[in-house]
């Protein structure tokens, strides 16, 4: 049910968590030698906001949040278990509070082996909040998911809460309703922000405007006292960060 959220009218975005891969999908992985592609930050200061934009803005209902496991078993060759063996090896090295280059394209993980990174750095898009041995102790829901990685010595899950940061971008579909045009944002992902081949369902680049954490007494998303800006905003990370962005302009 779409519904469109003006003003400060604050609501959850519909969640969808990705897995290093899906039960029966077990693959050979390119990760251990490919570029992981991290989208950089936009070139400009600020996004354009349209002139005769709105004030405000507003993101859709909550929605409901997916799940799946990534798997380190199945059959293969000699490159498959090295493979295995590097996404275990990968998984056992994750500690809780480490960051790593990991976000969803829009169809999955961009890797399967995840990788430590700094936390500061532009490839540090997802910090780890906790280890586990089962999923469901990891909290979802907007800006929260989940990685899992089996193999007989058992489960090991990384709970993972995305690190959203100014002038960069993010994935959401647009949608229309009884009430007008709505936004679902896809909270997981990341994309360059002048990129224009969009993985489906996602038809639109939103450019992170500002990201305000517990404390900061925000509750809007304008940055001047006439700022005319129509921005699409969130709660997320347990409704305790405002999440503040616009539709690309380029």
């Amino acid at each position: 049910m779409w519904v469109l959220l003006v003003a400060v009218a604050l609501f959850a975005a519909l969640v969808v968590p990705r897995v290093l891969s899906k039960e029966g999908e077990d693959r050979p992985s390119q990760a251990a030698g490919v570029s992981l592609g991290v989208p950089k930050k936009s070139g400009e200061g600020a996004a354009k906001g349209s002139p005769d934009a709105a004030k405000g803005g507003g993101g859709p209902v909550p929605g409901s949040s997916g799940a799946g496991e990534a798997s380190g078993d199945g059959s293969g060759g000699e490159e498959r278990e090295a493979d295995r063996a590097a996404i275990g090896e990968a998984f056992a090295a994750v500690r809780a509070g480490d960051c790593l280059a990991l976000f969803d394209t829009g169809g999955g993980w961009n890797t399967r082996i995840p990788q430590k990174v700094g936390c500061g750095g532009d490839a540090g898009l997802t910090r780890v909040s906790a280890v586990r041995s089962g999923w469901s102790a990891c909290p979802t829901g907007d800006g929260l998911s989940y990685v899992v990685h089996r193999s007989d010595k058992g489960k090991r899950v990384l709970c993972l809460t995305r690190q959203y940061k100014a002038g960069y971008c993010v994935l959401a579909e647009k949608g229309t309703g009884a009430a007008g045009a709505t936004m679902r944002l896809g909270s997981m992902t990341a994309v360059d922000c002048k990129s224009k081949k969009l993985v489906k369902p996602y038809d639109t680049v939103l450019h992170i405007t500002g990201v305000y954490g517990p404390g900061t007494g925000r509750t809007g998303c304008s940055r001047a006292v006439d700022d005319k800006t129509f921005y699409w905003f969130w709660r997320v990370k347990g409704d305790d960060t405002l999440l503040c962005t616009m539709v690309y302009q380029g």
